[in-house]
């Protein structure tokens, strides 16, 4: 079983995007901690040449050493 669990959101990149994943990364973050995750790291990326906005999040998981 693996103790560390990262997500991936993806997005594309438009006028209010950048508030709509830190707005959908943050309330993925209070799902899982509600489940007993625990927050590591966010990190969020802009990939010009795609057009994409990406938060990666990485937590730990429930139970694990």
């Amino acid at each position: 079983m693996k103790a560390v669990e990262i997500f991936l959101i993806k997005k594309s990149f438009t006028r209010n995007s950048s508030e709509a994943i830190r707005q959908e990364a943050e309330d993925l973050v209070n799902e899982k901690h509600y489940q007993g995750y625990r927050l590591i790291n966010v990190d969020f990326d802009v990939a010009d040449n795609a057009g994409y906005i990406y938060a990666y999040i990485t937590m730990k998981r429930p139970n694990t050493y």
